[in-house]
């Protein structure tokens, strides 16, 4: 048999000799023996009921209302240099009149923070969901359905750093891999492995400012196994930007630079051109902060006819404290998608909440949040507007 080697499976090996060798350093880089008291088992819950004018996020509105019971569990463990820590969050969501929306949320993380020597750390993670895709989250044409799209994710990965925030340099390497299978509402064509190298070289200009340069090369593999076009494609991302903690009023960090997204299959068009990320957090006072982010990127689009496009978002959130213990919450988000296949289409996605929360104990804390959430379309099809009220009680032992 004749031995074919093709530019996916050059990329493939990359990754597992990669794989391998952050394994192997992580093996071979000494560790530090001490050991400090466990942390231990922490746990929290909270509780919401919510009325929603437009469950199913469609142009012929459902209202309903629901309550949603939300455990989390964290348990935490220091040995010497190294942190372990495993975190459940449940979402148990029960609708008043149409049960057959009813769901079951799970995700579970595994995690250990690894500290080698002065200069060499490392980091892994592996995690699993189970849950719904939430309604209208995607491009898919809002629709009457049954249920809400299910799927599951693993999750998987590793980071190897060299050099620490207060170094001069520092290199970090980092593998991701992420699997998901959708398991109802003929959404199977959708299932994809991703696989994602990143690596990202920090130097320091000031004593609280580094400039950066990031490269990072993704492979999504269509799995699905149906009779659709295959949605294989890659994505390659150059980025160079600036980490700033310049001082205790503002912080953040922002990146751009230019995109690829390829599709081998020739259905589907290939995405390119300007790329950004922004996280920002502004403090202008001590009851006051500000959280500013803005993103363009590629995302995997939820229809068959369409491979992929690019997403702009923006978001803007406050929170301001009224007393000790009362505070205000704000946040607008927006999102604006282009796809372009048989004819283009631009959807706009604006969502607003404003809420408030009172801390009723030590331990407990009350909100009360509106939410207005629309999306329109040159095609209106796709558009559809929601409004909920929701009151929430939350546990905060920690």
């Amino acid at each position: 048999m004749g031995l074919v080697v093709s530019s996916l499976d050059n990329k493939n090996n990359l990754i597992l000799c990669l794989t391998a060798i952050c394994v192997l350093v992580v093996l071979l880089l000494p560790s530090s023996a001490g050991a400090q008291e466990r942390q231990g088992l922490l746990l929290n819950a909270g509780l919401t009921v919510q009325s929603d004018s437009n469950i199913t996020r469609t142009a012929e509105k459902t209202s309903d209302r629901l309550a949603i019971f939300s455990p989390q569990l964290q348990f935490l463990s220091n040995v010497g240099q190294h942190t372990f820590v495993f975190d459940y969050q449940g979402d148990f969501a029960a609708y008043n009149d149409n049960s057959q929306y009813n769901y079951n949320d799970h995700d579970f993380k595994l995690g250990a923070q690894l500290g080698h020597s002065h200069q060499f750390s490392s980091e892994f993670a592996l995690g699993y969901q189970n849950k719904i895709e939430e309604p209208g989250s995607n491009d898919d044409a809002p629709q009457a359905i049954n249920a809400f799209n299910q799927l599951t994710r693993k999750t998987a990965r590793a980071k190897i750093y060299y050099g620490t925030r207060a170094s001069n340099g520092q290199l970090v390497l980092g593998l991701d891999h992420d699997q998901q299978r959708y398991t109802n509402n003929q959404q199977r064509f959708r299932d994809l492995d991703q696989n994602t190298l990143t690596g990202t070289f920090f130097y320091r200009m000031a004593p609280k400012t580094r400039i950066l340069f990031e490269v990072s090369f993704g492979q999504f593999d269509d799995v699905s196994g149906t009779l659709v076009a295959d949605r294989t494609s890659d994505e390659n991302r150059y980025l160079v930007g600036v980490e700033w903690a310049a001082t205790t009023i503002t912080s953040g960090t922002f990146k751009i630079g230019y995109q690829q997204r390829s599709f081998p299959d020739v259905s589907f068009n290939d995405v390119d051109g300007l790329s950004y990320f922004l996280d920002m957090l502004w403090q202008p006072n001590s009851y006051t902060r500000i959280k500013i982010g803005a993103k363009r990127a590629t995302d995997e689009s939820a229809e068959l006819n369409i491979g992929g496009f690019i997403s702009t978002g923006y978001s803007l959130g406050l929170e301001h404290a009224l007393s000790a213990r009362t505070q205000l919450k704000a946040r607008y988000e927006h999102d604006k998608a282009d796809l372009t296949f048989v004819q283009d289409r631009t959807d706009i996605r604006n969502s607003i909440k404003i809420g408030i929360a009172h801390s009723l104990r030590t331990w407990l804390d009350i909100s009360l949040d509106y939410r207005h959430l629309t999306r329109s379309s040159n095609d209106e099809i796709y558009a559809f507007s929601s409004d909920a009220v929701e009151m929430t009680l939350t546990t905060t032992f920690d």
